[in-house]
């Protein structure tokens, strides 16, 4: 008896304050807890379980799908029989609080009556922990299965699963065909490194061994036993406890292609570098780090190593022309090639042995093997400068009857200069043809009369550069010439070279500041400033645009874009027609772009000339005082200053449309009045 209290009083003990929850119940009902149970359902007190079901503390369906009833009864029907049974179900609190518990049910005998002992035990945090690796199991198989690239994983150099990328890149059709296979039985037999592939596959994969993961490139083979490059990356990890090497294969054909073309060129250019008869060189900086042997040659070095080393400033006299000192103009020669592409210049250099000799220099800067360098030619102009010289002395006599054609060139630049800005105020007028009338015919005159003299000049070039020049040949050409004729065929080429130039003159962009503009209002007074010229036409204008867009921009682009859009409408599409309407619609797409549309019911624009519109000069209005360069103008601020786009669409008798996207620098919040 006493051993049989005791026995009661320690079990009485366990079930009492084990961290699990247990309960007794027969006939279906809980006949008694233990207080773990009690705060793993959220109840008070034991009276308050007493009587209920273990589907009172349950969800209505498990997430099988089974009703929590019908698949309880089943495990309780199976503790019965078995005796004892474990599982894990979702329980709720009395709140409907969904929990993870694992279940084991025992089938007891207490005081002569069958009952049921239940010990539950809160998993979720383990549930929640499988359902997680659960879910970056699928994503891990679906990211292997989708990939584009040619994954697989290789288990005791055997491959033992592929996705659908890696059979593709083989020529494979099934994994069946993969697995079983060693890395060498898909490889070409001859790799880069010119070693076996009995020894250059175990050395890549104790590379990955040792360092956990490797990227190489590979040369592969194909079910058809066509080769291609590919980029392959081993990592060596662990699956389900066995050490497995994940591969992913990336066909690079293409970029070993372009390899061995860029190594093609390369050498290519080398071999021009080093048999050039320029002398040619690599600045890093201001120092030079290479040369070929024909700049050896031009400034009497033996070797490369006395030049490598050595500044520009080292191999120049002290003072260039003009006396400007070298050392002032050495900077700013190379720095102009951080703005240019490259820079033609002559120098004067001076050679081991202190000889000095003119050059023509042209100097660029570029990229080389990720470094910012300047490549040089430099070439040995010595004779061309010392004919020039000569030349010179002769025209010096001359200066004085310049200076009348020289004030022409300067009043031909101001009218060039009026010409633009005019354009941008819309009010360019006839100038265009004034100017180009006004220089052409002097120039036309002038070129008549001194075709022979070029003639004389052709002649006397071509035998200097033949060398067959004689100082005789010389005096003669020096005796015969008119200076008169110099004069004027030098100069009036000169500005015949500038009216051609003229007609290629793009228009500047306006210097405005930005600042903060309501685009409802600020276009509500580029309309207002053009009133007086859309009643004088009977035009009128209709536009809609947000009242709350505040930004900041430069309003000056916008009214030069708006300003010739409207008097283009104004004097091409309303010409014949009066009582025209031009719609303005401005949209925000984003923070800062925005959408213009305009759109005129004039005259139209034909196929023929619609892809011509935006190019400079173009006009069918030029009797009437076109310039051609309103649309142009209008391009360049939307696409450059703007940082938008412009497209039109017309026909004839349809009117025109132009849609234009700009930006503007920020956005602000819109003022609360």
């Amino acid at each position: 008896m006493i051993h049989q209290a005791t026995s009661q009083n320690g079990f009485e003990t366990v079930f009492q304050n084990s961290q699990d929850g247990l309960a007794i119940f027969k006939q279906g009902v809980f006949v008694d807890c233990n207080p773990s149970m009690l705060r793993m359902v959220g109840l008070s007190h034991k009276e308050e379980l007493v009587g209920k079901t273990p589907f009172d503390f349950s969800p209505a369906r498990q997430p099988d799908g089974r009703t929590s009833e019908e698949k309880g009864l089943e495990y309780i029907n199976r503790c019965f029989t078995e005796g004892s049974v474990r599982f894990e179900w979702v329980h709720q609190t009395v709140n409907a609080e969904p929990f993870w518990a694992e279940v084991l049910i025992t089938k007891m005998v207490v005081e002569g009556e069958v009952v049921i002992y239940t010990n539950w035990r809160d998993i979720s945090e383990k549930k929640g922990l499988e359902l997680k690796l659960a879910e970056q199991k699928e994503s891990f198989e679906t990211l292997f299965n989708d990939s584009v690239d040619g994954l697989c994983l290789l288990e005791n150099e055997r491959y033992t699963d592929c996705n659908r990328a890696f059979l593709n890149l083989f020529g494979f059709t099934r994994k069946e065909q993969v697995i079983g296979l060693h890395p060498a039985d898909i490889s070409s037999a001859i790799q880069a490194d010119g070693k076996p592939l009995s020894e250059s596959v175990p050395a890549r994969l104790k590379e990955a061994e040792d360092n956990e993961s490797v990227r190489f490139e590979w040369k592969h083979k194909r079910v058809d036993d066509s080769e291609f490059w590919a980029e392959v990356l081993i990592t060596t990890t662990i699956l389900n406890g066995k050490k497995v090497r994940y591969i992913s294969t990336r066909d690079i054909s293409e970029k070993k292609e372009l390899e061995i073309k860029l190594s093609q060129q390369k050498e290519s250019f080398e071999t021009l570098f080093n048999e050039s008869v320029d002398g040619l060189c690599w600045l890093e900086g201001d120092r030079y780090i290479d040369c070929n042997k024909a700049f050896l040659t031009l400034f009497g070095f033996e070797s490369k190593e006395q030049v490598i080393g050595l500044t520009p400033l080292d191999l120049s006299v002290e003072f260039q022309e003009q006396g400007v000192p070298s050392k002032d103009l050495v900077p700013l020669r190379l720095g102009a090639t951080d703005s240019q592409e490259s820079v033609r210049f002559e120098w004067q250099h001076k050679k081991v042995d202190g000889t000095k000799f003119w050059a023509e220099i042209i100097l660029s800067r570029i990229m080389l093997n990720g470094r910012h360098v300047r490549y040089a030619i430099t070439r040995d102009i010595s004779e061309k400068r010392e004919l020039a010289m000569k030349l010179q002395e002769r025209n010096h006599a001359l200066n004085a009857s310049n200076a009348e054609l020289e004030q022409m060139l300067v009043s031909l630049k101001e009218a060039q200069e009026k010409l633009i800005e005019s354009e941008k105020m819309a009010s360019l007028g006839s100038l265009v043809a004034g100017v180009a009338h006004e220089i052409n015919t002097p120039v036309g005159v002038g070129l008549m009369g001194i075709t022979q003299f070029k003639e004389d000049i052709d002649a006397v070039t071509k035998r200097y550069n033949n060398r067959e020049l004689t100082p005789d040949d010389f005096e003669d050409f020096l005796t015969d010439a008119n200076e008169l004729c110099e004069l004027v065929r030098a100069n009036l080429d000169r500005t015949a070279q500038l009216v051609k130039g003229f007609k290629q003159i793009a228009v500047d962009q306006t210097s405005e500041e930005d600042r903060e503009v309501n685009l409802y209002h600020y276009i509500s007074e580029v309309v207002a400033s053009l009133n007086s010229v859309l009643k004088k036409s009977q035009a009128s204008v209709t536009f809609t645009c947000p009242d709350n867009i505040l930004v900041i921009m430069n309003p000056g682009l916008l009214y030069q874009v708006l300003s010739n859009l409207i008097m283009n409408s104004i004097n091409h599409g309303f010409r014949d027609k009066p009582e025209g309407h031009i719609l303005i619609d401005v949209e925000d797409t984003s923070d800062t772009l925005f959408s213009l549309n305009y759109r005129d019911n004039g005259s139209g624009i034909s196929a023929e000339h619609l892809p011509q519109i935006f190019n400079p000069f173009f006009t069918t209005n030029r009797a009437n005082g076109g310039t051609g360069l309103g649309l142009n103008v209008t391009y360049n601020i939307i696409t450059s200053a703007l940082g938008g786009s412009i497209e039109c669409r017309s026909d004839c008798g349809e009117g025109v449309e132009f849609m234009i996207t700009f930006q503007a620098k920020r956005r602000l919040k819109h003022k609360q009045k």
